[in-house]
């Protein structure tokens, strides 16, 4: 009973350790995920100017960008303002719809989450080919109510792959016009590359605006220009730097509260148990064996509260996870930094007070008993 009760303390302050640092931790994750809904992970790269005027983008520059490992998704976007968008070729081009028409990667819809309420997006073969997908604001305006159906671009007949669902990321697509970046490239005159959309992985952003202008540019990397959508990612990064210290803070009073329940424990378990010592060393056994001997059973009693405390804190902060929709951050470092706690804190604690209980004469120990 009296190891169980020593597991129990130790367990209950590694287990407050880890549920400290699993709870921080899925806050974290949830506000950056919230974050980055709204775009705090992606960047725009645009042409940028040098003394002797515009540098356009490589044609090669998108794909070039996906190289970069943190990079989940990079899409060229051509836009075509000249080119005008009608129901039907009977309407005098002098009139605008207001929809702006743009060729765009079949990469796009993965990297700025684009999904298609009707029909379908890009593919290899589509790109290549007089087809058209319609922002969701722009086909009510155009009365497109299905696929199929055909629209009026420029000087010819385009059919309707698609209908985009309401972009929540990038709303400015619910009144465009998306055709195949291949089509546009080998018949319309010299389109451009006017913008790329770059998508990054969680926290990376910095990082990959750093490395986009020699990637997208080589010859010419101060000529390229990278930004945020937003200060969403100044938010994320002050965020980020709010949770660390939260999280550093409150493990580091839970650490001191686990160790001191830990020191208490084996403390007091060590000294109830003198009468024990004394006998040991009353039929023989030395002061060393003794000290062993209590070294490893705190060692022992310190890991299997330390592996009970990991368990109810992880345990813990699923449930708080699931309790608040959040997916739930165990940290495997603070539960393997939990455990080896508790091993060493016990194994301290341990041997203080057999060290000096070994050094009493077997009648001290007996009578202070």
């Amino acid at each position: 009973m009296r190891s169980v009760l020593s597991m129990l303390g130790v367990a209950i302050g590694i287990a407050t350790l880890v549920t400290v640092i699993g709870i921080a931790g899925t806050n974290q994750a949830h506000t950056r995920a919230q974050l980055e809904a709204l775009g705090s992970n992606v960047l725009e790269v645009t042409p940028g100017d040098s003394p002797d005027g515009p540098v356009p983008l490589p044609e090669t520059a998108s794909a070039m960008i996906r190289r970069i490992a943190p990079v989940e998704g990079a899409a060229a976007i051509r836009a075509l303002p000249h080119q005008k968008v009608f129901r039907t070729d009977l309407v005098p081009e002098t009139m605008g719809s207001g929809i702006t028409v743009d060729a765009v990667e079949p990469e796009l819809a993965g990297t700025m989450d684009l999904s298609v309420a009707d029909g379908r997006w890009f593919d290899d073969a589509t790109s290549s080919l007089p087809g058209v997908v319609l922002g969701a604001r722009a086909a009510q305006l155009l009365g497109v109510a299905a696929v199929g159906q055909r629209v009026w671009i420029g000087d010819q007949w385009y059919g309707v792959l698609g209908i985009l669902a309401p972009a929540q990321l990038a709303p400015q697509f619910d009144m465009k016009a998306l055709i195949g970046d291949d089509w546009a490239v080998g018949h319309l005159v010299d389109p451009q590359v006017t913008t790329i959309y770059v998508r990054t992985r969680s926290g990376t952003a910095s990082q990959v605006r750093q490395v986009i202008p020699l990637t997208a540019n080589p010859a010419v990397p101060h000529a390229v220009e990278v930004a945020a959508r937003s200060r969403l990612e100044q938010a994320q990064t002050a965020v980020d730097g709010s949770y660390r210290a939260l999280a550093l803070g409150l493990a580091t009073i839970a650490l001191l509260v686990g160790a001191i329940g830990i020191v208490n424990t084996m403390v007091i378990a060590v000294l109830e148990r003198r009468g024990e010592i004394g006998l040991r060393r009353a039929v023989g056994a030395r002061a060393g064996q003794v000290r062993l001997q209590f070294v490893v059973e705190a060692a022992l009693i310190g890991l299997c509260g330390g592996v009970a405390g990991v368990v109810v804190g992880v345990l813990v902060t699923l449930g708080y996870g699931a309790a608040n929709a959040m997916t739930p951050m165990v940290d495997p470092a603070a539960c393997a930094a939990g455990v080896v706690l508790a091993v060493l804190v016990g194994a301290v604690a341990g041997a203080y007070p057999a060290s000096r209980a070994a050094r009493l004469s077997p009648t001290q120990a007996l009578r202070g008993a």
